[in-house]
């Protein structure tokens, strides 16, 4: 019998890591992955992260570090990231289809 991905019940998952520096949240990234049935897996499409030393956020297929506006204060910055993702998932997941299908690639 052969393996076969069963697609997900819910097409979106998250994923945060984070890093604490004394007793502060230091380093951190968040990202929304969306099950992508052309592809039958998982794809990143949109990720804030503190890479490069500056919360920003990234696009799969469409910009990289891109300037958004985030409290200063990492927990605060995470919080709104996080939220930024949840509340604007499907927008994120169709623009990511929207790249693809242009034939713009991922990174």
């Amino acid at each position: 019998m052969e393996d076969e991905e069963v697609p997900p019940s819910q097409p979106y998952l998250w994923a945060a890591a984070f890093r604490r520096q004394g007793g502060r949240l230091g380093d951190w990234g968040v990202q929304l992955e969306w099950y992508d049935p052309e592809e039958g897996a998982w794809v990143w499409v949109a990720r804030y992260d503190t890479a490069g030393g500056r919360p920003h956020r990234d696009r799969n297929r469409i910009a990289a570090h891109e300037p958004v506006p985030l409290p200063q204060d990492p927990a605060q910055a995470l919080k709104a990231a996080q939220m930024d993702l949840r509340t604007r998932l499907e927008e994120y997941i169709e623009a990511y289809r929207a790249a693809k299908a242009q034939g713009r690639q991922g990174w």
